[in-house]
Formats: C-alpha cells, structure tokens, sequence
C-alpha cells in the first residue's frame, strides 16, 4: 500500500510540472487565444496533465484513471475560466487608464493602468488546481490496493534496495522538486505578473490620446509561432501587452498631426522591465527564494533578514522616488513570502513523510 502524503505530493509534483516545465510559452499563448487556436492550446495542455498523472492510474487500475480524468478536466476548466478572468480585468484597467489620457512612466515603475487582479487570478487558479488534487486524491479509498503489475514493476526497479531508506529518498527529492519549481518558475512568474505595468509599449513610452509616442510599433502576429512585424506610426495605435500567458490589446486614440517615420527602421530595443535589467532582477528573486528556502529547512530563519537586507542595500538610494520603492517593495515581499509559506509547507510535509 501506498503512503497517501507521498501520493498527494506527487500529484502536486506533477501538476508543477505539468504548468511550469513541460508547457511552453506557444501553448500558454494558443491557450489564452480565442476559437479553434484556444481549444487547441487546452487540449494540448490537457494531455500534457494526463500524462504526467496517469502513473497514478497504472498505479491504482480504475480509481486510478477516474483520477486522471478529474485532474486533467478540471484543470483545463480552471485554467479557462482564469483566462477569461484575466483578460477581462487587464480590458477594464488599460480602458480605465486610455480614458484618463495617462502618460508613459519610467522602466521599473507599476504603471498608471496597474491592478493587482491578473496576480490574483494566478493565485487562486494555483489554489484551485490544489483543490481539485486534493479531491480527486480523496476519492482513492484507504484500503486501495496498488495493481499487481505496479508492484512487480516496482519490485523489479528496487532490487534488493531497503524499502524504507527509498521512501525517505523519494520522498525528500519530491518535496524538493516541488520547492525548486514554485520559487525558481512559478514565484517567477507571479512576481513578473504582480509588478509588470499593465500598459506597454515597446520603447518605453505610451501615447495615450495626442501624446507623443513612438515612430515604429509591433503589429502582433496572427498566429501562434509567427514573430511580429514592424509597422509604421500614425492612425490609431494599438498597444499589446503580456501578462504571463496572456495577451491583451487596446487601440489608443488617433495622434494629432503628422509623424515622420525612416524608412526600414529597425525595431526599437525592449525597454528595462522585458530586458538584461529584468533577467537579472529575476535571477536575484530566484537566488533569495531558493536561500530563504534552505534557512526555513535548516532552521537559521534568522538569516532571511540578512537575504532582504542585502537586497535592499544594493538599491538603498533609488528607494527615495516613491513610486520605485513601491514597485521594489511590492515585488519583493510577494518574493519572500512565496518562499517562506512554501518552505513552511516543505517543511511539515517533510516531516510526516519521514516520520
């Protein structure tokens, strides 16, 4: 019979994997498509989860395969209905923000047309997916025996390694696994979605009514793999944004006079947040994640504040413009508190398991 803690965390392992690993950003993006592009994506991803959860189904015969079959509907549902969520909240927020005629900000800034509401959205649609393993994890009755063909599988595997001392191993490299993929991909990306301004352009400016803007724009391609093209400045303009698998448009007001364009002007260069700037304040949130993590294990929770500190010094002086300090502090406590909540959890999990 199967330990239960060790399968939930596998099937949490799995789910990890399943939205953080193995799905690429073509699909994310076909998935938050409309149409046939959207269906595609779904199902796709849809089948990527029953793979990485149907070990359970070989595992347990028929209660095993409802399983999967729960797990990978439901979260394609999820996934749907955080979608449509999002992308209405970004609609309502960059409308909020073109009817009020704000202008561009600084990189590294939260943007006038900010919410907080796609960052919720990925929450809660992570917290539904844990609910829905939870559930179908629940329908396995106590007494469920593993299938005869598992346990010789697994019998052959082992050899005449001791049991127990596998258990603890597989059970320290799953929750680990699990720990390493919330901070290094999926805190990531929380993060990125929590502080990145919602209206976006692609040299650092917005033009919102008459408002000077920028001579060359993306058009944004038709279909999923196609990179977009450049086009010339004048007529309306139409903004595109990304909000971690999300895509969402908005069509500026006409500009007031002519605009002098070069012809076959390159492509401007991607302002700091979606640059170098932003891969190396991403790759510091990673590093602090994953020490934060390793103190909560071991103990040292003391040295989280040395982590923070660190961090804090190395920008002490740009922490004077308020509008910065709210953007660094914003992204910084969401950081921390990811890693401290999941290394928590690690933790207990780590304890039952080994117990």
């Amino acid at each position: 019979m199967a330990d239960p803690i060790l399968v939930i965390a596998w099937l949490v392992l799995a789910h990890l994997a399943a939205d953080f690993v193995f799905q690429t950003g073509g699909i994310a993006l076909a998935k938050s498509g409309r149409g046939r592009q959207a269906t595609g994506g779904l199902l796709v991803h849809g089948l990527i989860v029953a793979l990485v959860t149907a070990p359970l189904g070989l595992a347990y015969g028929g209660v095993g395969w409802a399983v999967v079959a729960i797990v990978a509907i439901g979260h394609l549902v999820i996934d749907r209905v955080k979608i449509v969520l999002t992308r209405r909240s970004v609609a309502a927020a960059l409308s909020a923000a073109h009817a009020a005629h704000e202008g561009p900000v600084p990189p590294e800034r939260l943007g006038r047309a900010w919410t907080p509401r796609p960052a919720a959205f990925f929450l809660a649609d992570q917290v539904a997916h844990l609910a829905l393993i939870a559930f179908a994890w629940a329908l396995i009755p106590p007494q469920a025996s593993l299938e005869p063909g598992w346990i010789d599988t697994v019998n052959w595997a082992l050899g005449t390694h001791d049991r127990a001392a596998v258990h603890q191993i597989v059970s320290v490299l799953v929750v680990g696994l699990i720990l390493v993929i919330v901070n290094v991909r999926a805190a990531s990306l929380f993060v990125g979605i929590l502080v990145r301004p919602v209206e976006g352009s692609v040299d650092g400016e917005q033009r919102w009514g008459g408002r000077a803007g920028p001579a060359v724009e993306p058009v944004a391609a038709d279909k999923v793999g196609t990179p977009p093209t450049w086009a010339a400045a004048g007529g309306p303009r139409r903004w595109s944004i990304r909000l971690g698998p999300l895509d969402a448009r908005i069509t500026a007001e006409p500009d007031i006079g002519p605009v002098s364009v070069r012809p076959n002007a390159p492509p401007p260069s991607l302002p700091a947040p979606l640059g170098a700037n932003a891969r190396v304040g991403s790759t510091i949130g990673i590093l602090e994640r994953l020490l934060i993590v390793v103190f909560v294990l071991t103990g040292s929770d003391v040295a989280i504040g040395f982590v923070v500190g660190a961090k804090t010094l190395a920008r002490f002086r740009l922490l004077d413009d308020r509008d910065f300090a709210e953007y660094y502090l914003l992204g910084t406590l969401a950081s921390v508190s990811v890693a401290i909540v999941t290394a928590i959890i690690g933790r207990a999990a780590l304890g039952a398991l080994l117990s």
